[in-house]
């Protein structure tokens, strides 16, 4: 079975292979981060799989102001709900109308005129009033190119103060950047410049090391500010560094003990708590795995029935349920208990930002898909008993 770990970082998402994890005192001793300049992943190791995903933060848009032709006709009757339930009366006596003909008597056609009338009023006004807007767009149509226009050019000078900035950190480039800071909503230049100062961050880091962490978060910090983050953005980046820091070391099995010296002085510069640190039950999740192979598994008891040579391994709480791990099954007891056999599993995978766990079962052709309080402990369980040879000792 192949296991994978998928976790959402600020430049993309990443999907590793976790393989059988290394004991603490054979993680290296080397102070380098897994992590390079541009805050891309690089590996330290040649085992495992790894692969990334595309930069989450975009570059600012100028927004589109709305138009009534951007706007289905439709919408704008069912927008006045008077004018739908004219046209919905008329409707109605239309259809009336239509059954008093079908019995052939003429009168069923003032029902069918009078129903055709409401139908037509709320078509006729909606048809006048979009008219009337399109006139006035018309008119207003070279204000609102001028103010596009005027809006793309303020992002475009702000973006070219963000990339001088980027490789730049002196006084004046830190000014141009205040000065060509543009006069639009939060939201759409934020995202911008938060990925400017977390590229700011990987590359200080990676130039000045660990070591002058403290130098590094005062650089983003100016940087923060002279772009105009508001202080939970600037805390933010430099939690996103970090965060992207952790992963790398996971992905690559590297988080011993001189790295975790290294991840410590770089909370310390940041201003970064233990309680703030959200990775830190994946981390324990982790550590959990180290020294397990298939020849030491815990056992446990389990509440549901067992075959010959068959035992427990994991149980814990599911959305769906308590989950049990055996050496032969996945069983899930909900209202009634479901079992998926291990050898029809074919791979599994957790989704780290939802702590969900996704394998298939190839017998039913369906997903299971399963929500738990410890997805990487469990998963990797679940590779753990898949693994297990049942052959006796000496078969060939």
């Amino acid at each position: 079975m192949t296991y994978y770990v998928e976790k959402k970082l600020s430049l993309g998402s990443i999907r590793f292979g976790v393989g059988r994890r290394r004991t603490a005192e054979t993680v290296d001793d080397s102070p380098e981060l897994s992590t390079g300049a541009a805050g891309e992943f690089i590996r330290q190791r040649n085992e495992g799989f790894y692969f990334g995903g595309e930069d989450r933060l975009s570059k600012p848009v100028v927004p589109e102001l709305p138009s009534i032709r951007s706007t289905p006709f439709w919408t704008s009757i069912t927008e006045r709900r008077g004018l739908l339930g004219l046209a919905a009366a008329g409707g109605v006596l239309f259809l009336l109308g239509v059954a008093v003909l079908a019995n052939h008597q003429p009168a069923g056609w003032v029902e069918v005129i009078l129903g055709l009338a409401l139908i037509g009023v709320p078509i006729g006004l909606t048809a006048q009033e979009r008219k009337k807007l399109r006139e006035g767009e018309e008119r207003m149509r070279a204000e609102r190119e001028a103010i596009e226009k005027r809006h793309r050019e303020m992002l475009t000078a702000y973006t070219a103060a963000l990339e001088r900035v980027q490789h730049d950190h002196s006084d004046e480039a830190l000014q141009q950047l205040v000065n060509e800071h543009p006069d639009l909503p939060y939201n759409v230049w934020s995202p911008g410049a938060r990925r400017v100062i977390l590229l700011i961050g990987f590359d200080e880091l990676a130039g000045k090391g660990v070591s002058h962490a403290d130098e590094v978060a005062r650089i983003m910090d100016r940087v923060s500010r002279a772009a105009g983050l508001t202080p939970e953005h600037q805390a933010g980046v430099k939690m996103n560094l970090y965060s992207t820091l952790v992963w790398h070391l996971l992905a690559d099995d590297r988080f011993g003990p001189a790295q975790q010296k290294q991840l410590a002085a770089i909370r310390e510069a940041f201003g970064i708590t233990d309680i703030e640190i959200p990775e830190k039950h994946s981390i324990e999740q982790f550590e959990r795995l180290r020294g397990i192979t298939t020849a030491n598994l815990p056992r446990q008891k389990c509440a549901i029935p067992l075959g010959f040579n068959e035992y427990c391994i994991h149980q814990t709480q599911s959305d769906q349920g308590l989950l049990y791990i055996t050496n032969k099954q996945l069983a899930v007891q909900g209202k009634k208990l479901r079992q998926h056999a291990l050898r029809a599993l074919s791979e599994v995978t957790v989704i780290g930002d939802e702590s969900v766990i996704v394998t298939r079962d190839t017998d039913t052709k369906k997903d299971v898909r399963l929500k738990v309080e410890d997805p990487i402990y469990t998963a990797a369980m679940i590779d753990f008993a898949s693994s297990i040879d049942e052959r006796p000792r000496g078969f060939a």
